[in-house]
């Protein structure tokens, strides 16, 4: 795989060329690292010492209760990036344990070198710190999430987010239903059930991963 290339597609690295790119690579302080499916990349407690970008596949955060329920905090796709808010943290150790979903390709950047990015173009220093803010906020909104909605309005307001993405009132759930009860942060039963009854109360209909709604998004 080309390093050089694959970074180049990624947001935050576009202010750079190729040739600046290879440049940092042959300088070191970038690796390649492969995991396979249900692989841990790291564990709770870890220490963070590099910038992660997802290359191919997907990575998800995670934590386990008592009862064994898995809850997704985070699913990172191709062309994110991780550990901008823990690499330069007094407190840098994984809040979850990192799980690979499907067998990727991450392009880890140590932090002398990443810090070298940062004064080399101010547009990657900016975007580094807009991922940080964004992180911050959006941890903001799970946590409320976690707080306040029950099952029922957090895979509502899933479906509604898919049927935006997907243009339309029926929509493919781009993962299984374990999965999904897993990101929510419920239990795959649980999840089971409440499909059933929103079908009972015809405000869907569903067939496998095939979910039609029947209500607007304002409902």
């Amino acid at each position: 795989m080309d390093i050089v290339h694959s970074l180049g597609k990624v947001a935050l690295f576009r202010c750079f060329s190729d040739e600046e790119l290879a440049r940092f690579l042959k300088q070191g302080g970038m690796n390649l690292m492969h995991f396979e499916k249900d692989q841990l990349v790291a564990l709770q407690g870890d220490a963070c010492s590099s910038l992660d970008v997802i290359i191919q596949g997907s990575l998800s955060l995670q934590s386990i209760d008592e009862q064994g329920t898995v809850f997704k905090a985070r699913v990172l796709e191709a062309g994110d990036v991780w550990g901008a808010t823990l690499l330069f943290s007094r407190y840098n150790h994984y809040p979850m344990q990192v799980v690979c979903d499907r067998a990727s390709s991450v392009v880890r950047l140590k932090k002398g070198l990443v810090l070298t990015l940062c004064t080399e173009k101010r547009e990657f220093l900016v975007g580094l710190l807009q991922i940080i803010s964004d992180r911050a906020h959006e941890l903001g909104l799970t946590v409320t999430k976690l707080n306040e909605q029950t099952l029922r309005q957090s895979l509502l307001e899933y479906l509604h987010q898919l049927c935006r993405q997907q243009g339309g009132n029926t929509v493919m759930l781009p993962m299984s239903k374990t999965e999904l009860a897993n990101r929510l942060g419920f239990a795959r039963t649980s999840l089971s059930r409440e499909f059933t009854l929103l079908q009972h109360e015809g405000l869907l209909t569903f067939n496998g991963r095939k979910v039609c709604l029947h209500i607007s998004s304002n409902s």
